[in-house]
């Protein structure tokens, strides 16, 4: 016996009326007769009587009507738990990452992981690197991901990836010609993060390694994001140390320009942080593990 053909002597009898009934159910009046001509001769007895005033059922339509309800009640109980049974119960792990890193390098290798392990579900926070550290430490975080090494008690820092820094420049920028040293490049305006962030503080790492004291660098401007760093120098406001992913799609567009410095490395860590001997979840072990294996491979 069809179900819906239930469900739609349920609809007859509560309108007392098959016309009305086909109205609410979008269907010709024929049809609905037929639908209940075929539930009569399936169980052999007559459901209802019809006059002038409607339709009322009969004593073995109140049966019907009765099994009815709950064969539907059942049926809808029964499709609910076939498709509560399709979702997957997702594990989250909520992942802090420097901006730079946020936007240009995690990205990949969360989807590569997604795709493999699809019971998972990633929380993500793009921070200064100095927040990234204390979200870790303070359990807001499972996992952080910064643009320099540190050393921490609390705190295992892995090496992931040892990333290319560039200077930029708009394509306008005469000065740029003349540089040949860092010295230089401390002279012309420097466009930097702020001092929470991670690239800022491997900038000056940079500079104070040549002999150069940040204090004495002309900086022009602190902006909070590389976005907003990039759009100052296209604009030839300055120039500014910035990822190489941050800004490869402009480089090759020739929006901005980059420029090498004889002897000078220009390279920030990409690392890993986490709790030491913290018990963590299963599924969060597991793609701490993926990352120090693949992560190398999987940044975007």
């Amino acid at each position: 016996m069809n179900i819906y053909n239930l469900a739609s002597f349920i609809e007859i009898i509560k309108e007392g009326s098959i016309s009305k009934a086909a109205i609410n159910l979008h269907m010709t009046q024929s049809a609905l007769s037929q639908q209940l001509k075929s539930i009569e001769e399936d169980l052999n007895c007559k459901l209802v009587e019809r006059s002038n005033k409607g339709v009322w059922p009969t004593d073995a339509g109140n049966i019907v009507l009765k099994y009815s309800e709950i064969f539907l009640e059942l049926y809808e109980n029964m499709l609910k738990e076939i498709e509560k049974s399709k979702l997957i119960e997702l594990k989250e792990i909520r992942v802090a990452s420097s901006n730079s890193v946020c936007e240009y390098l995690i990205p990949c290798t969360l989807y590569t992981y997604r795709k493999q392990h699809r019971g998972i579900k990633f929380i993500t926070k793009c921070d200064y690197t100095e927040n990234v550290i204390e979200a870790v430490k303070s359990y807001r975080s499972d996992v952080g991901f910064i643009t320099m090494e540190i050393t921490e008690p609390n705190l295992n820092c892995v090496k992931i990836q040892n990333h290319e820094l560039v200077i930029i420049y708009s394509p306008d920028n005469e000065e740029m010609e003349k540089v040949t040293k860092l010295k230089d490049l401390a002279t012309i305006g420097l466009i930097l993060g702020p001092e929470e962030s991670g690239i800022r503080k491997t900038i000056e790492n940079i500079f104070n390694a040549n002999g150069i004291l940040l204090k004495n660098v002309n900086i022009k401007m602190e902006l909070g994001s590389v976005e907003a760093i990039k759009t100052s120098v296209m604009e030839n406001h300055g120039i500014s140390i910035v990822p190489y992913a941050a800004v490869k799609k402009e480089l090759y567009t020739g929006n901005l320009m980059s420029k090498k410095i004889e002897g000078l490395n220009l390279k920030c860590d990409i690392c890993m942080i986490y709790l030491k001997d913290y018990n963590y979840e299963e599924h969060i072990k597991d793609f701490i593990k993926y990352v120090e294996r693949y992560g190398r491979n999987t940044f975007c």
